[in-house]
């Protein structure tokens, strides 16, 4: 490598040997030594100032690399203090403190806050922390409080008079059970706040996986998710809400256990969604939902009532899905084909003013009112389909009519030529 005390020799050589010989070309005598002189001379000179500019240019690289190779040690030093931080506040959630876990909660969502290239790993750590099994205490009795204290006193008491030691008192091994769902309830927030599209510290692109999880009051509003898997995730307390959330990419509730109320009102569904074998033990609420690409609820289980009014569904499928109270598809819009084969309706099946491309009830169960009025429908299928009541005042699409059967009951027959199917 050139240095600077070489770049300034070569600098000065080179100048001075192509003045010299231009020297070589001045006339003989006193005037040409003058003249090589004066070649020398400005020849150091302009070596010196060529030399000058070398060693600044060398100097700048110098600076240049020092303060690169600083910047990557800061850097290098930042990484390993994140690391370090956030490898401790995952050590911490292990504590059977509740402080202590809150602590670690707090740490992990500063870190997220400055650090978005780690905001994933951060959401993951919180993810599986949620996904730990957890028994959520029972509803606080102050009658049977009151009871139990009456009885670990009289026990006291007793111990005392017979010079026993006094019982231990129950719950003080383990996480307080209270504790533990507080701490759960900070993990939630800390996930949902900064989920949501006006927050002030907004985590994008965010995939979660609750696999299992057991999620208590859950508020997924108005929040944006690359992906998210909820598969076999019990949701406890009053309502689990998800209404105007974004599902970018693939969503997985099934197997979910919905305690309370299900919202996903105005929820936008952009990816495949699945709610097999989920089971919503109260009200559904899917109105106005956009579902952009398949939405299976095969074998799910609605005991409150499902509601999917106004609702836009690209592809469905309904099949086996058992609907104990009543089914509302009023002014849905099913893009595609709607499969509701082997479907059991116990309450109300209300369909008026939906719009069908192609929908297949065959097989179906009606126990209750069957209302299509103002649907509009380019193939409907009942075969094999029955109501268990044919006196009801059911509204059957056109092509079709309830014919009394055995009992009370009645079977759909076709009454004009179906039209092509779309597979055909």
């Amino acid at each position: 490598m050139l240095t600077a005390a070489g770049a300034a020799a070569l600098a000065i050589w080179l100048t001075t040997a192509w003045l010299l010989d231009v020297a070589d070309d001045a006339p003989p005598g006193t005037d040409r030594a003058k003249i090589r002189v004066d070649a020398v001379r400005t020849g150091l000179a302009a070596g010196g100032g060529a030399a000058a500019s070398v060693g600044l240019m060398l100097a700048f690289r110098r600076q240049r690399h020092q303060e690169l190779a600083t910047a990557l040690n800061d850097q290098d030093a930042i990484e390993r203090r994140i690391t370090e931080l956030y490898n401790a506040a995952a050590e911490q959630l292990g504590s059977d403190k509740a402080p202590v876990r809150l602590t670690a909660l707090y740490t992990l969502e500063r870190l997220a806050n400055d650090n978005s290239r780690h905001q994933q790993t951060i959401v993951n750590i919180i993810c599986a922390y949620l996904r730990m099994p957890y028994s959520p205490p029972r509803p606080s009795d102050p009658a049977e409080e009151h009871r139990e204290r009456a009885r670990r006193n009289a026990a006291r008491y007793r111990a005392a008079r017979d010079g026993r030691a006094a019982p231990a008192e129950p719950g003080t091994h383990g996480p307080d059970p209270r504790e533990e769902h507080e701490v759960r309830l900070t993990a939630q927030r800390i996930l949902t706040t900064h989920l949501r599209s006006d927050a002030g510290q907004h985590w994008a692109d965010i995939s979660l996986d609750l696999t299992g999880a057991t999620l208590s009051g859950f508020a997924l509003v108005d929040c944006g998710l690359a992906s998210a898997t909820f598969t076999r995730a019990a949701f406890t307390g009053n309502a689990a809400w998800f209404n105007s959330t974004t599902f970018s990419g693939e969503t997985d509730f099934s197997e979910a256990t919905f305690d309370g109320f299900a919202v996903f009102r105005t929820a936008t569904f952009a990816g495949r969604v699945w709610f097999t074998e989920a089971v919503f033990t109260k009200d559904a609420e899917f109105g106005e939902a956009t579902f952009a690409e398949e939405a299976m609820f095969d074998d799910t289980t609605f005991t409150g009532t499902a509601v999917f009014r106004a609702a836009t569904l690209r592809s469905a499928g309904f099949i086996r899905t058992v609907f104990t109270e009543r089914a509302i598809f009023s002014s849905a819009i099913f893009v595609w084909d709607a499969w509701f084969t082997s479907a059991t309706f116990i309450g109300e099946a209300l369909f008026a003013g939906a719009t069908f491309s192609e929908a297949r009830f065959d097989e179906a169960v009606f126990t209750d009112i069957v209302d299509f009025g103002g649907a509009s429908t380019s193939r409907v299928d009942f075969e094999a389909a029955m109501v268990t009541d044919a006196g009801l005042a059911h509204q059957i699409p056109d092509g079709w009519r309830v014919e009394p059967a055995e009992g009370d009951g009645g079977r759909f027959v076709r009454t004009t030529t179906p039209p092509p199917s779309s597979d055909s």
